[in-house]
This record gives structure tokens, C-alpha cells and sequence, in this order.
């Protein structure tokens, strides 16, 4: 079993007896930076699928005017 003991002027934080590491016990910031790793990640999907859309388009309009001038 792994022993705590709180660390001095922080409320949310302790560290651990066995690798004197430190741990955060703020169950609430935990989840605000699941849900903004969350926010994030969808974000990034997003742009890339923009980036896809617009490479395509603009194979497209590539092919257009190649027709246009052969």
C-alpha cells in the first residue's frame, strides 16, 4: 500500500512515500483537462479534414483547367 503525505502550502497535492513523486488529488482539474484534451482532439480531426477538402478541391479545379487549356 502506497502512503501519502500532504504536500506543505498545497492543498490538492501529495507525494508518494515509495517514489517521492508527486500526485494531484484535484479530481476536478482531472476531469477539466480530460474534457480539454477531448475539445482538442476534435478540433485537430476537424482541421485535418479541412486540409483533406481543400487538397481535393483543389485537385479538382487543377483537372478543370487543364481540360479547359488542352
Amino acid at each position: 500500500m502506497t502512503n501519502y503525505i500532504k504536500v506543505e502550502g498545497h492543498s490538492t497535492l501529495v507525494r508518494d512515500e515509495t517514489s517521492t513523486g508527486i500526485v494531484s488529488t484535484d479530481i476536478t482539474a482531472y476531469m477539466l483537462q480530460k474534457k480539454r484534451k477531448e475539445v482538442f482532439l476534435k478540433q485537430k480531426n476537424e482541421i485535418n479534414t479541412l486540409k483533406e477538402d481543400v487538397g481535393e478541391i483543389k485537385q479538382l479545379l487543377q483537372t478543370l483547367i487543364e481540360r479547359v487549356n488542352g
